[in-house]
């Protein structure tokens, strides 16, 4: 069986269609289905290294092929799985001309330190985008370009690739900040395109690794950085990337403090002319629905209980 989320606790459906397909109309309803698991959410290190090890239990015979971006997140996955004895394959995808050479950079640097041999892939964007990207956007149901690319990763690896992609994006409803605010998780419709785009191609992979178990989803909560986040500590503030290096730093105190960056910032041009291509063949970017969520609606939906700090 192919596993999107650790025992598919996390599934998606259009309108009563069946859990997991796909939209036969950009119309249909979109729904995401959390099974509520009755679990403890503890730390983010801890989660992390509860995770690696649920991988390692239910693709035991897969050799984790890890996708290390250069970032935060990416890091932290291939922290945890050193941690428990794994020694995963690991990879960084570099484009030409330099367009990512910040976090490739931070990517072979990070890895030598922490003693593993790192393998760069080199990928031409400009012809990816001339070539195999509409066809995998077709099949993922997918309408960002800058995703579509990190779909084409897991051709270029054996084992069980492992992507970290997929983590809540919170935001604040408004920017006045004279009075307090609220805030809400978004679950983006397009990071489940990974899924299906494995499935529909009969890879297993997990592209999703934030979600890969319901602690892991929800560990980021548990730190002060997300407390005085919520609580509207950062003056300014209205989303949640910026400032989320100050919780990881609370579990690993020795992080290589670096900017957030996408990986485009280079090829901006190439990015909007394939977005205008998306646009012209779906009539729109219908594929860009969310599902949002305050904290303790999350928490019931998945742990069965309210949020405690």
């Amino acid at each position: 069986m192919h596993y999107a989320t650790e025992n598919n606790w996390i599934t998606w459906q259009y309108d009563n269609g069946p859990l997991g397909g796909r939209s036969e109309s950009s119309n249909q309803k979109f729904k995401i289905i959390h099974t509520t698991q009755k679990v403890t959410v503890s730390s983010i290190w801890n989660e992390h290294i509860k995770a690696a090890k649920s991988v390692i239990d239910h693709y035991p015979n897969l050799k984790p092929s890890i996708f290390f971006s250069g970032g935060i997140d990416s890091e932290l996955m291939l922290r945890a799985f050193l941690e428990i004895g794994c020694k995963p394959n690991v990879y960084t995808v570099r484009y030409e001309n330099d367009i990512n050479l910040y976090d490739v950079s931070y990517a072979v640097a990070i890895s030598n330190n922490l003693g593993v041999d790192i393998k760069v892939i080199d990928m031409n964007l400009q012809k990816f985008f001339n070539s195999d990207a509409e066809k995998i956007s077709e099949i993922a149901q997918c309408d960002r370009p800058r995703l579509l690319p990190q779909l084409k990763f897991a051709d270029y690896v054996d084992g069980l690739p492992i992507v970290a992609m997929g983590d809540l994006g919170w935001q604040r409803k408004d920017a006045n900040y004279t009075k307090k605010g609220k805030w809400v998780a978004w679950d983006f419709e397009h990071d489940f395109a990974c899924d299906r785009y494995n499935i529909e191609t009969g890879r297993t992979a997990i592209y999703q690794w934030p979600k890969w178990t319901p602690g892991l989803f929800l560990s980021h909560t548990k730190t002060k950085w997300f407390h005085k986040l919520i609580n509207d500590g950062y003056y300014g503030k209205i989303g949640h990337t910026s400032t989320k290096f100050e919780g990881f730093l609370e579990e690993i105190p020795n992080l290589l403090k670096r900017e957030k960056k996408i990986g485009f910032e280079n090829c901006e041009d190439l990015i909007k002319d394939f977005e205008k291509f998306l646009t012209k063949k779906y009539e729109g970017l219908p594929f860009r629905r969310f599902e949002e969520y305050t904290l303790d609606e999350i928490f019931l939906k998945v742990t069965g209980y309210e949020y405690r700090f």
